[in-house]
């Protein structure tokens, strides 16, 4: 017997073809030496994890803490969410900053995201796959730009640290270099996007802010002196600059919008599913054609 050993093209970040793997076939016999051979290496085994165990006990235990006996009723659920990203639980008010930022995100009415999501309900789906096609929205336009905006962040506060230099200096000459800059601006907020400066002021509060806020607030009135306009932080640079200030990796970013506003996206499906006849569609008199005029085949082949 023989079975199929696909080919892989791996790409780095610009793109480019790292590594081509040819399709060939193999004999079975072969394929299941190899495939025994990946379920372990040599000193341990293929799969591992230090987040979750439900193994040894009734329940599961996470981070180290039994489910049942050391969280639940213990614990809120940005803590709960801290202890996986983080594998600690919060030692001050890293929960309630978390719970705050979660519920700022979590609807955001008719957008991009949750116009998916409906319309994928509407085709009477299950409602998990409407939540999934809205979930996949989430990009480097559409609630996604948190993810660079963290980077850089978590960057520029490592160079003003290891370089000796201001705030301010590090955040104009940033500026200045980039035409534009993610996690500024908002289509739906002109003036500002008015969850980030309630973000920002709890964070205060809370005794959460701390340099990233700073280096973002800078990155701000450069961002205004060099347009000549008001351009704020909006919710990706808020959520990035909060949850870098409690030690977050940038590579999380997008689960601090996309875990939240799964929850809104579950309300649209449903109301969606509840409230409408189904069967979703652009309507034609929003559809402009501007391809080739009507013409014919003048060279007809023989079939």
């Amino acid at each position: 017997m023989r079975v199929w050993r696909s080919g892989l093209r791996i790409y780095d970040s610009s793109r480019q073809v790292r590594d081509l793997i040819s399709i060939t076939f193999t004999p079975f016999a072969e394929m299941e030496h190899c495939m025994t051979d990946m379920t372990k290496t040599a000193d341990r085994k293929y799969w591992r994890t230090a987040i979750g165990d439900p193994t040894p006990h009734e329940g599961t235990m996470v981070r180290g803490y039994d489910v049942l006996t050391d969280l639940v009723g213990k614990i809120d659920f940005g803590a709960m969410v801290y202890l996986l990203y983080k594998g600690e639980l919060p030692k001050g008010n890293e929960s309630k900053m978390i719970n705050a930022m979660f519920i700022s995100v979590a609807d955001h009415g008719i957008s991009p995201s949750s116009t998916v999501t409906r319309f994928v309900q509407a085709a009477g789906v299950p409602i998990q796959c409407a939540v999934a096609a809205g979930a996949i929205m989430f990009g480097d336009v559409h609630g996604g730009a948190g993810e660079e905006f963290t980077r850089y962040i978590q960057e520029l506060v490592a160079l003003a640290a290891s370089s000796g230099r201001g705030y301010e200096d590090v955040a104009t000459e940033y500026v200045a270099n980039h035409k534009r800059l993610d996690g500024f601006g908002h289509p739906q907020h002109a003036e500002g996007d008015p969850r980030s400066k309630v973000l920002f002021a709890l964070a205060e509060e809370y005794g959460t802010a701390g340099d990233h806020v700073r280096m973002t607030r800078e990155l701000e009135k450069a961002l205004i002196k060099k347009k000549n306009r008001p351009l704020l932080a909006n919710i990706d640079a808020a959520v990035g600059a909060l949850i870098s200030d409690m030690g977050f990796d940038w590579r999380l970013a997008r689960a601090f919008i996309v875990v939240p506003r799964t929850a809104g996206l579950f309300a649209h499906a449903f109301e969606e599913k509840a409230r409408e006849p189904g069967w979703r569609q652009i309507t034609l008199d929003q559809v402009e054609y501007d391809g080739p005029a009507r013409r014919k085949n003048e060279n007809p082949s023989a079939i």
